[in-house]
């Protein structure tokens, strides 16, 4: 039984064959007409059998979580600013001063009218008692007594109708200091210290938006939405840790989607004149870098394909008919073969029809070959190990010729010095 040679031997051994056949092949040109070339040697790697996750994408645009409009509630000079232009605010914190003595003076009018209200209601209440004990002794008559309690309960109703006025005032005078509702960033201060505002109408002051979470909103198609509920029902889609659909965004300028999330709500009809429906997406933003009202790209698991065949993008080509991939059998024969796609992964395509675990794919030299001619298929390290041996070989060569021309530089000049040393003589 003949010895198998070595990998790198074999290489080498092919690389000779391919040398000498195209060195016999220009000595025998005056002699043959026409000899065929030798097979073209191309790269051939095996599909990637693995689990994938099938995406869609989808454009959308985001939200903040809460959005607010702070107001002027009250009329008067605009006192202070009492906040950095587009800083981060915490909840209650001091925005805005509006000119607080015209509201503080309505306050303590009102206390003082509610002291009065007392005063009148224990004077109302001391009379009803001595004519309540007048009416015992038949010195008044019923009428004033009856008269008395009215005014007793007159100077009670006064006092409510006095407490109540010191709550308005006081709730008047609290709308001079204007407090952030909610954390989140501020706007810039649209009415400057000195201004009047809030009269007559309602003048805003600034805004504050919450944007840590932040939404993205989106729309799907009818199709699309009915093949996910279908792939949730089978429990395809990939959930996160709290059972939630993940999902991914990315800003204009990247590339990839950075940003993790989940899908958190799914609008409750579908809009019949598009044939779509809204969904929201929810993403963490600890670092503020999603502002509201940015164009984003959406990308959402569907499913999952287990036991997928992949081959590099490189792979595959077009023609009128569609896509197709060479495949070398084992005689190396190359064939046609017609593919269906599945979702792109990092560079490497998803086949769904048209290829079969352990076919060799032709990733390389796809210009060399067509559908029934031979070849020489090579893996990925063997073309590598070929192609170090060539350069290896011509650098030797290179080499090799840089030492002719230093002898025969040094030649030149040997004869150059005895041309000189016979003229001396």
């Amino acid at each position: 039984m003949p010895q198998m040679l070595s990998l790198p031997t074999r290489v080498i051994v092919l690389a000779a064959a391919v040398v000498c056949l195209l060195a016999a092949a220009a000595c025998n040109g005056d002699k043959e007409k026409f000899k065929e070339p030798p097979p073209a040697i191309v790269t051939v790697a095996e599909p990637v059998v693995k689990t994938v996750t099938d995406h869609d994408v989808f454009t959308g645009n985001t939200q903040a979580v809460y959005s607010v409009d702070i107001m002027a509630r009250v009329e008067g000079q605009l006192r202070s600013v009492d906040f950095e232009v587009g800083s981060r605010v915490d909840k209650d914190q001091l925005l805005f001063i509006i000119e607080p003595e015209p509201y503080k003076a309505k306050v303590d009018i009102a206390l003082a009218d509610l002291a009065v209200a007392v005063a009148k209601y224990k004077l109302a209440q001391a009379t009803l008692v001595r004519k309540e004990n007048a009416y015992k002794d038949r010195a008044v008559s019923e009428v004033e007594v009856i008269q008395a309690k009215a005014e007793s309960a007159e100077a009670a109703a006064q006092i409510e109708a006095a407490k109540a006025q010191v709550e308005r005032d006081k709730i008047d005078y609290g709308y001079t200091h204007v407090h952030a509702p909610i954390a989140g960033r501020i706007s810039r201060n649209l009415v400057d210290v000195g201004n009047l505002v809030g009269a007559g109408q309602t003048t805003k002051l600034t805004s504050v938006v919450m944007d840590d979470p932040i939404y993205a909103y989106f729309t799907v198609s009818e199709r699309i939405m009915l093949e996910f509920r279908d792939s949730q029902r089978q429990k395809e889609v990939p959930l996160d840790d709290k059972g939630r659909p993940m999902a991914a965004l990315s800003l204009a300028n990247e590339e990839d989607f950075p940003h993790k999330g989940y899908l958190d709500w799914i609008d409750n009809k579908v809009d019949p004149n598009t044939g779509t429906i809204q969904v929201r997406g929810v993403f963490p933003n600890p670092d503020q870098s999603l502002m509201p009202g940015l164009f984003v790209r959406i990308q959402v698991p569907t499913g999952t394909i287990k036991d997928a065949l992949l081959v590099p993008e490189a792979a595959l080509s077009r023609d009128q008919r569609g896509y197709f991939i060479y495949t070398v059998d084992k005689n190396n024969i190359v064939h046609y073969s017609p593919v269906d796609l599945g979702p792109l992964q990092k560079g490497m395509q998803v086949i769904l029809k048209g290829v079969k675990a352990g076919d060799r794919v032709v990733i390389k030299g796809l210009q060399r070959v067509r559908a029934g001619s031979k070849c020489t298929p090579l893996t990925e390290q063997e073309a590598k190990q070929m192609a170090a041996q060539q350069e290896a070989a011509m650098k030797a060569k290179m080499q090799g010729e840089a030492a002719g021309d230093k002898k025969e530089e040094a030649k030149a000049k040997d004869k150059a010095k005895d041309s000189e040393a016979s003229k001396a003589k």
